[in-house]
């Protein structure tokens, strides 16, 4: 038997409606800039808008779900919360290049418009085992030898992840633009111990 030893919780939701024209007419109409590969909003606030709310209140219920499953902490004393929130849009032959996120514990991804049979996000590992140390004449790949991993992001799917976890975007090859809303998070209250001088408030 093979048990899977501190693995990486990726977080896959779907929202159970489609968005509706009043949210797609605000999440796309934000004022742009230009990014590495594509295009984001120049604001960090997009799920602070009345308009976003009821997205607002999807992202943070599964963000929720999502830390009770993984981290398990005291909800009595500590909170997780958004801290920014912002919108991209990658155009046909534009790419999301890779990175990872800062100042976050966990981070979010959610798919409002794009196209559903061809749009993914890529996660890229560096753990030092199998996929990402050796480069074997692999069969087939899986999540034990995988250095990269594909998943699916039709909109209205919320992907939620540790922050520190690499992600990418190759070049959109559908004919749609492919817009997402990203977020990131961080824990307020008390945690930590004092015997261990760890405590934080």
């Amino acid at each position: 038997m093979i048990e899977s030893l501190f693995p990486c919780p990726v977080g896959n939701y779907d929202l159970d409606r489609a968005v509706t024209q009043k949210e797609m007419k605000y999440l796309k109409g934000l004022e742009l800039e230009e990014n590495i590969g594509n295009w984001s909003n120049t604001t960090d606030k997009v799920l602070e808008h009345e308009d976003a709310a009821d997205i607002k209140k999807f992202c943070v219920d599964k963000l929720n779900d999502y830390c009770k499953e993984t981290y398990g902490f005291d909800t009595d004393k500590v909170e997780i919360y958004i801290t920014a929130s912002w919108t991209n849009r990658t155009q046909k032959g534009e790419y999301h290049h890779q990175h990872w996120h800062q100042n976050s514990i966990v981070s979010g991804v959610f798919y409002f418009d794009g196209n559903k049979d061809t749009d993914s996000i890529e996660f890229v590992s560096h753990q030092d085992w199998l996929g990402a140390q050796w480069d074997f004449n692999l069969k087939e790949n899986n999540w034990y030898n995988a250095s990269t991993w594909w998943f699916p992001a039709p909109p209205g799917k919320l992907y939620l992840f540790p922050s520190r976890l690499e992600h990418r975007v190759c070049e959109v090859e559908g004919e749609k633009d492919r817009w997402s809303l990203s977020f990131n998070t961080f824990m307020k209250g008390e945690f930590g111990e004092q015997h261990q001088r760890t405590r934080l408030v």
